[in-house]
């Protein structure tokens, strides 16, 4: 009996594993000045992923900073979150993510730019 339940258990799990590979990957890359990096992250953290997340529609977020090339100047971050749909997305950023945008905005104004791609992954 062990046997069946550890292989039912492994099968889910591997169920859920693939569950995770029809998920909506969400990149936001924000550009930024150097002396404006740490500030960025500070309320990336503190305040717009908690904001993102607080919602539903996104989850598992991740921070990644770009390297660069020596010739080029500011700092890019990627921020990754995940969705179960593209409708989860849209609605989002159509709703309550606007007003989370124009807080952002508020606070950096053109010091930070930001752009957003959405990515299905597709199975190698």
């Amino acid at each position: 009996m062990k046997g069946k339940v550890l292989i039912a258990v492994f099968h889910n799990f591997a169920l859920s594993l693939k569950g995770i590979h029809r998920m909506i990957l969400y990149n936001i890359t924000w550009v930024t000045e150097a002396a404006v990096e740490e500030t960025l992250i500070d309320y990336l953290r503190s305040t717009f992923i908690p904001s993102v997340i607080a919602d539903g529609s996104m989850h598992s977020p991740a921070l990644h900073r770009i390297e660069k090339g020596a010739q080029e100047e500011g700092v890019s971050l990627a921020l990754h979150f995940f969705a179960d749909q593209s409708t989860d997305i849209d609605e989002y950023w159509c709703g309550p993510g606007a007003k989370h945008i124009a807080t952002l905005i508020g606070k950096f104004g053109n010091r930070v730019m930001g752009f957003a791609t959405t990515m299905r992954r597709i199975e190698l």
